[in-house]
């Protein structure tokens, strides 16, 4: 049984709660309070001391609260004072030094309450459950409740880990359940076993190129779904094949995430 198992069975909910709970008691005052959960070989209090200095910041009103569940094999990250976005980028760096260290063995998640939404036994357990999600490389976003079944779905490629991430993020905050991938191949991969509302794409991709991408899309699912392309390529030609090939918008980088909001929400209405 592996640790993300474990940890489904486990009373790691309702212990974080209490951990949680008896921070709003002590002297740490915050208002939204981040939290990161990743799967993990088992960490020493070196290495946990170590990556506490890693990610701690100057500001004393923001201060990491890093514990290894041995039972769970799960590493939680307890960070007071940290909203979902900033939580994220420590995540980030997190992730970095895991991979880095050769502890990860499986998902990581983040995710933030506020004072006025606190977390309850069901959320975190929400939560825990988000380690099982489908592409364990990329750091798993919990809003704060369950994605309701009309939640659209966003398959996104593109070769750029730090802009996948970004996305992951900025979309999951407006409503988006965002899949990424890193390459043309596991990008239809994605394509065929969520069937999106959207996919987002770059044409220079690994594997399979956007063209041959948004052709194979378009041969194989429902019309229903959207092609946009985010490109770095600015050839006429190549801008031009993408509508030919049924994409239904082309946005050039650098793009501003405003604007992608507005157009996904057009394609979308």
């Amino acid at each position: 049984m592996n640790s993300v198992s474990v940890l489904a069975k486990s009373d790691w909910p309702q212990r974080l709660q209490a951990k949680l709970s008896q921070l709003k008691m002590s002297s740490v005052p915050w208002t939204d309070c981040g939290i990161i959960a990743a799967a993990t070989r088992s960490i020493s209090p070196a290495r946990l001391q170590h990556l506490k200095k890693h990610l701690g910041t100057d500001n004393e009103e923001q201060p990491v609260f890093p514990v290894y569940e041995a039972n769970d094999g799960v590493l939680t990250i307890v960070l007071p004072g940290q909203s979902l976005q900033a939580a994220h980028f420590t995540a980030l760096s997190a992730k970095a030094q895991l991979e880095q260290a050769g502890l990860l063995t499986g998902g990581m998640a983040v995710t933030s309450f506020s004072e006025s939404a606190p977390a309850s036994e069901a959320t975190l357990s929400d939560f825990a459950a988000m380690l099982q999600r489908d592409e364990p490389s990329e750091i798993a976003v919990y809003s704060g409740q369950s994605l309701p079944s009309d939640t659209p779905t966003v398959v996104m490629i593109d070769p750029n880990t730090d802009l996948l991430d970004f996305l992951n993020v900025r979309l999951g905050l407006q409503g988006y359940d965002v899949r990424p991938a890193q390459d043309g191949m596991e990008g239809l991969r994605l394509v065929e076993s969520v069937q999106p509302d959207l996919v987002i794409t770059e044409l220079a991709l690994p594997a399979l190129d956007g063209h041959q991408v948004i052709r194979r899309i378009r041969q194989t699912q429902n019309q229903a779904c959207q092609v946009v392309v985010l490109t770095d390529l600015a050839v006429e030609q190549d801008i031009c094949k993408c509508f030919e090939l049924g994409a239904a918008d082309v946005i050039k980088k650098p793009f501003s995430p405003v604007e992608l909001e507005a157009r996904l929400k057009r394609l979308l209405a």
